[in-house]
C-alpha cells in the first residue's frame, strides 16, 4: 500500500512491534463500480413522509430533496481521489496483534502523529457508528500545524476501531461475533504493541462505541491510567441512582437530547442490533441506500442550530460513506449494537467496577445522544471524575464538527491529569478542574 514519508512517522524508541506503513488507494474499477451504482439507484418519488411533513421537523428521517440533491453532487461534484490524497498526507499503519483472551487476530488499521519527546503521552482515540477514524482528521490537521514531531506532546493514535474501515479480521475470526470486551482487548494490544505499557501508560479518549471501549480499557488494563469522554450511557443501576438529584435547567436541556434519541431516534439501532444481517444485506447493495441511512445520523446527531456549530459539509458526510463502501464495513460493524439492544434507554454497553478507582474527564456538547449532566456524575462516580467542561456549540461528532474546541478540552484535560496518574514520565500536574 505504499510507504510513509511524513515528518509525524519517527515511531517512538521503545515500540515493540513496528508497524507496517499504509496508505489508502481504492482502485479505479471500484470508483467506476461506485459511479455506476449511484447512478442507477432509483430514488422514490415525493410522498406526504419525504415530503411536505418532514421538512421543517424531519421527524420522519431524511427528505426526498436532500437524497437527490446529495446523490447529485456524489456524482458531479465530488473527488475521492482529492479527498483520499489528503487523508493520505496523514502517516496510517496496519499492525496484527491477538487478543490474549478471545484468541481472535486483529488486522488493525491506524492513523498517527508521532512524537520525538521522551515524555510525549500517548493517547488513543477511538469513534463508534456512523463514524470513522476520519472524525478526527480536522483534529490531526490542527495538531500538526501547531506542533513540530520535537514540540508535540503527545503520541496520537487514531484507529480503525475492530472491524470498522480498514481494521479487518482473517476469516477464520471474522465468523466469530465480535464483542465490546474483545474489541477493546484489541486496542490495548496495539497500544502495548507500539510500547506504550504499565510503565509508560496511556490515554484513552471516546465517543459512541469509542466511549465503551475506552471505559472498558479503563477498568481493565493498567496500561490505560485515564480516559477522556464526550459521551455517556448509564447502566439501568446508574441511572435509578440518580433520579432522587435534581438537574440544573441547563442540565435538563442536555438530556431532554438524550430523551427524544431515545423516543425517536433509537429505531435503526434495534434493527442493527436484533436484524444485522438484514440490514447489512440491504445497505451494502447500493451505494445511495447507505447514503440516506448514514446521512440521517450525520445531520441529525450534529449541532445544526441557528447558534450552534456550522453544519457539517456534504463533502465530510460522502467521506464517511465512502470509506464504508470502499472497506465494505457495514455488515462487520453490526457487532457494537448487539450488546446494547433490546435495553436501549437506560443501559449501557459498560458495566462499571466499583474497584477500578480510575479518574477521567468528560466533555459535555449541548448536542448529545447520551450524556452525563455534572450533577449526576457527581453523584456517580465522585471524586473520580476529575475534569468536568461544558461547552456551548458542538453535537455528537465533536472532533469533527467542533476540532478546536474538542482538542483544547483534552490538552486542558491532559494537563491536569498527567502528573496524576503517571503518564510518560510527566511531573505532577496542576491546574483546576474543568469549568
Amino acid at each position: 500500500m505504499g510507504s510513509v514519508s511524513h515528518i509525524f512517522s519517527t515511531l517512538p524508541s521503545g515500540v515493540k512491534v513496528p508497524p507496517t506503513p499504509f496508505r489508502i488507494d481504492v482502485s479505479d474499477s471500484d470508483l467506476s463500480q461506485l459511479r455506476s451504482l449511484i447512478q442507477h439507484a432509483v430514488i422514490p418519488p415525493e410522498q406526504f413522509y419525504n415530503k411536505h411533513a418532514n421538512a421543517e421537523t424531519g421527524k420522519f428521517g431524511i427528505t426526498r430533496e436532500w437524497l437527490v440533491n446529495a446523490r447529485d453532487y456524489w456524482l458531479n461534484k465530488y473527488d475521492w481521489r482529492v479527498q483520499e490524497a489528503f487523508i493520505n498526507s496523514f502517516p496510517q499503519y496496519k499492525q496484527t496483534v491477538v487478543g490474549p483472551t478471545s484468541n481472535q487476530t486483529f488486522d488493525l488499521h491506524f492513523a498517527a502523529l508521532f512524537s520525538r519527546r521522551e515524555d510525549a503521552i500517548p493517547v488513543i482515540f477511538m469513534h463508534g457508528w456512523p463514524g470513522s477514524f476520519l472524525e478526527f482528521i480536522p483534529m490531526l490537521d490542527i495538531l500538526r500545524s501547531r506542533y513540530t514531531p520535537e514540540t508535540l506532546p503527545y503520541h496520537v493514535i487514531v484507529p480503525s476501531i475492530p472491524d470498522y474501515g480498514f481494521s479487518t479480521r482473517p476469516h477464520d475470526s471474522s465468523l466469530e461475533e465480535l464483542t465490546t470486551e474483545f474489541a477493546a482487548e484489541a486496542m490495548n494490544e496495539l497500544m502495548l504493541s507500539l510500547g506504550f505499557d504499565e510503565n509508560t501508560g496511556y490515554v484513552a479518549q471516546g465517543g459512541d462505541v469509542g466511549y465503551a471501549l475506552a471505559r472498558t480499557m479503563a477498568n481493565n488494563f493498567p496500561a490505560c491510567k485515564t480516559s477522556h469522554l464526550n459521551m455517556f450511557m448509564f447502566t439501568p443501576e446508574q441511572f435509578a441512582a440518580c433520579q432522587e438529584e435534581p438537574l440544573s435547567e441547563r442540565e435538563e436541556r442536555l438530556m431532554a437530547g438524550t430523551t427524544a434519541w431515545i423516543k425517536q431516534g433509537s429505531a435503526y439501532a434495534y434493527e442493527h442490533g436484533t436484524r444485522p444481517s438484514t440490514i447489512a444485506l440491504t445497505l451494502m447493495s447500493n451505494p445511495v441506500s447507505m447514503l440516506a441511512w448514514m446521512g440521517e445520523k450525520f445531520i441529525e446527531w450534529s449541532d445544526n442550530r441557528p447558534q450552534g456549530s456550522e453544519p457539517l459539509s456534504l463533502d465530510k458526510i460522502l467521506n464517511g460513506v465512502s470509506l464504508y463502501w470502499f472497506s465494505g464495513c457495514f455488515g462487520r460493524t453490526m457487532w457494537s449494537y448487539r450488546s446494547l439492544v433490546p435495553e436501549i434507554g437506560a443501559t449501557a454497553v459498560v458495566q462499571e467496577d466499583p474497584a477500578a478507582q480510575k479518574p477521567f474527564g468528560y466533555a459535555a456538547f449541548p448536542v448529545e445522544i447520551g450524556t452525563l449532566p455534572r450533577t449526576w456524575g457527581k453523584k456517580l462516580f465522585g471524586e473520580r471524575m476529575v475534569w468536568y467542561k461544558e461547552h456551548e456549540v458542538g453535537g455528537h461528532f465533536a472532533a469533527m464538527q467542533e476540532p478546536r474546541a474538542f482538542l483544547d478540552d483534552l490538552e486542558g484535560f491532559l494537563e491536569f491529569v498527567a502528573g496524576k496518574v503517571g503518564i510518560a514520565g510527566r511531573g505532577k500536574g496542576s491546574g483546576e478542574k474543568g469549568n
